[in-house]
């Protein structure tokens, strides 16, 4: 019974979550409004926009059958991700290590791409099959008869299936590196027998929450699959009706079947698990947050001067690695580049209509790479001026926000593993959670939609209202995950407070600050790493999905396509559908390569970081040198170096 009053009580917080996230555009009327609307059943309607009218009609009797749907797509791309991906890491964990490298990097590639990628690929592996061979594999757009099922679930399928596919391996790795399985190793049990019963029950919990993220990747996608094959599931409903009180009953909706599931599994593992939070109270009790004599020690000359000795010892070590100097090339030079390209043209990016040229044809947009470098969109603008004028905007926003996440996260952290009780940390705890199986991209669009989108005859108030556009974008994708980062972080730290040398600090009286800043954060830096190189990913995903449906970053101008104001790249991926289904590839391909090795290039970048760092706090993953000295025989015996003088002899 304590069980389920806790399951409740904690639903209840998600749904308050859920209302005032609905409410956000129009937010003291609406929450109001929703409230009241939640308790009349009687006022619960879905409008319609039929024969040029709004017309009601009773919701749920509508909004069932497409919820259904949803669902339906969506469960089952998670089980076939789960299935193949568990399998496929099953069999490769079997190959050699040489091969498990490859497959780590194969999969850290199709990382880069982007899902909405995937479901292009597929629809043109359909068309391309037809054409050859005069069978259709199956329906990619659904046209008012028959439900599609298969290649919408394929297409939402991909991605999950490549995130399960590496964390399951890198996990059961990690497991096998532990002294258990030596031990079963010398009781002569084979090795899939220890690897299916012990490794996979042993990495059940991490995989619970590992699964999080990817449920929330794929939950964002749901979004575009809805989209691009043209049918009206639960998330595409509110394009129809964005009123607050729809709003919340889709979210609430996506959110419950998540929820219960987690909930459910989380239980069942805690019967064999500790909670993960303890009170720390006792822990700090009469621990100043700064000692005045530890703090001011850390001002003077020689502590300053070891901290930026150690700085650039770490920097020369990253010079060292190839990837690294890579990968800081690729990023730091498109943005540079990009910075001073519109420094010195104005206008960046310059539009070229209908002209007739020397031979006296006339050419109209989109014009191919013959005619300018690299082509053309749809109205006339120059590729190459687009992705020159373009970077700094998608590296660097991508990168501002990934770091507020983060710096927010590790901030908040300070409280929370020194003020916070259990309860309060339970609490942060499952708000995170929740706010995990709501569709970032949905929550953004219910957000900026009737923000950042104008008319074309409105560019002159559009392009006044690109700096407020951009915070609020900004601000938006950052508040949002805040309580997930700073359940990541804080949980990192608060594991990191039971080990030996941080009670060791407290016996010998260290203060708050000089346990958090000079032991717990040394340590958790490389997961700090891991998760900026994850976050910036995630922004560029987010960046894409909203892209596709006009939202861009600084605001957008209606049309077809949609326009962006400041030619940030992700919005270039809406016209991916006219570039690939006319054969005018140059609108897509251009941005598509580059967007690739940006990601990349993150990767390469943090994976060096973290390498350096890992070797430095003890962690070396450095392979063994290899032995340059011939071994010694008998035919040439080693010197005797023993000094006589030191012994008695008899």
């Amino acid at each position: 019974m304590k069980f389920v009053a806790k399951l409740f009580s904690q639903y209840l917080l998600g749904l308050v979550g859920i209302i005032l996230i609905s409410s956000i555009p129009a937010f003291f009327q609406s929450v109001w409004d929703v409230v009241y609307k939640i308790f009349t059943p009687s006022e619960w309607s879905f409008r319609l926009y039929l024969n040029y009218e709004y017309v009601e009609r009773p919701l749920f009797t509508y909004v069932y059958d497409h919820y259904t749907y949803s669902m339906t797509i969506l469960f089952s791309a998670l089980f076939i991700a789960f299935v193949v991906g568990f399998l496929l890491a099953l069999s490769t964990f079997q190959l050699p290590s040489t091969a498990k490298k490859v497959t780590h990097r194969l999969l850290n590639s199709l990382e880069a791409f982007p899902d909405i990628l995937f479901i292009f690929m597929l629809q043109i592996l359909v068309v391309w099959f037809y054409k050859n061979s005069g069978i259709l594999l199956f329906e990619f757009v659904y046209l008012g008869e028959e439900k599609i099922y298969l290649s919408p679930i394929l297409s939402l399928c991909i991605l999950p299936t490549i995130l399960f596919y590496k964390v399951i391996l890198l996990l059961l790795e990690e497991e096998w590196s532990k002294n258990y399985v030596q031990l079963a190793k010398s009781r002569g049990f084979s090795r899939m027998y220890i690897l299916l019963q012990h490794c996979v029950r042993n990495i059940k919990r991490n995989l619970v929450i590992q699964s999080k993220p990817i449920i929330w990747a794929t939950l964002s996608s749901l979004l575009v699959v809805e989209y691009l094959h043209n049918f009206y599931g639960i998330v595409r409903l509110i394009f129809f009706d964005s009123r607050p009180f729809t709003i919340t009953v889709a979210l609430v909706m996506i959110f419950t079947p998540f929820y219960i599931l987690f909930q459910l599994l989380e239980w069942g593992l805690k019967m064999n698990y500790p909670s993960p939070f303890e009170d720390n109270a006792r822990l700090f009790r009469g621990k100043k947050l700064f000692s005045g004599k530890s703090f001011l020690r850390r001002l003077t000359f020689n502590k300053v001067s070891s901290q930026i000795h150690s700085f650039w010892g770490g920097l020369l070590k990253l010079l060292r690695k190839p990837k690294f100097v890579l990968g800081m090339l690729y990023v730091g030079g498109l943005a540079i580049t990009s910075l001073l390209y519109s420094y010195f043209k104005d206008p960046p990016v310059e539009r070229l209509g209908v002209f007739q040229d020397e031979s006296g044809f006339y050419h109209a947009p989109p014009h191919p790479p013959g005619v300018l470098v690299l082509g053309s969109d749809t109205y006339g603008y120059p590729i190459f001026e687009m992705l020159a004028s373009g970077a700094k905007y998608t590296i660097l926003f991508s990168l501002l926000i990934a770091f507020l996440r983060i710096l927010s996260g590790y901030i908040l952290t300070i409280p929370y593993i020194f003020w916070l009780g259990e309860r309060s940390r339970n609490v942060i705890s499952k708000v995170a959670d929740g706010m995990q199986f709501l569709p970032l991209s949905l929550i953004a669009y219910v957000i900026l939609v009737n923000v950042v989108i104008f008319d074309e005859d409105k560019r002159r108030l559009a392009e006044s209202q690109i700096v407020p556009n951009t915070v609020l974008e900004v601000m938006v994708l950052v508040v949002f995950v805040i309580p997930v980062m700073l359940n990541t972080i804080g949980k990192e730290s608060n594991a990191h407070l039971k080990s030996e040398y941080v009670q060791s600090a407290l016996i010998l009286g260290a203060s708050k600050s000089r346990i958090f800043f000079n032991h717990i954060s040394i340590s958790l830096f490389p997961k700090i790493v891991y998760l900026f190189g994850q976050q910036i990913i995630q922004v560029l995903q987010v960046f894409v999905h909203l892209g596709v449906f006009g939202i861009f970053l600084g605001g957008g101008l209606k049309g077809q396509p949609d326009q962006s104001l400041i030619y940030e790249w992700t919005a270039m991926f809406e016209n991916m559908r006219i570039g690939i289904m006319t054969g005018q590839y140059w609108l897509i391909i251009p941005v598509l390569i580059l967007y690739i090795f940006l990601i990349l290039s993150i990767q390469a970048i943090t994976r060096s970081v973290i390498e350096v760092q890992q070797r430095k706090i003890g962690i070396d993953s450095a392979k063994p040198k290899k032995k340059t000295e011939r071994t010694r025989t008998d035919s040439s015996p080693s010197k005797d170096t023993t000094d006589k003088k030191l012994f008695t002899f008899l």
